[in-house]
């Protein structure tokens, strides 16, 4: 099996920023935050390809009540 290539890039967090990746990393289960990052770069790209800038995202709990809608606008520009 090939090894895929990887880069390493650095990004700068403010201190608010990296609690909320923090939070974020306990909450999903990423065993590291770059694990996260990778997680949430796979969330946001099936949004960009699921969604047009007229779409609604709809979310509803176990009893299929509707908790929140997003105009998909708010996520692409």
């Amino acid at each position: 099996m090939a090894e895929k290539r990887k880069d390493r890039l650095q990004f700068d967090f403010t201190l608010e920023a990296l609690e909320r990746l923090d939070k974020l990393k306990e909450k999903s289960g990423a065993a590291t935050r770059a694990e996260t990052i990778r997680n949430a770069l796979r969330a946001y790209e099936w949004i960009v390809d699921e969604l047009g800038p007229d779409s609604t995202i709809t979310v509803s709990n176990g009893n299929d009540e509707v908790t929140t809608k997003l105009k998909a606008r708010l996520l692409l520009k």
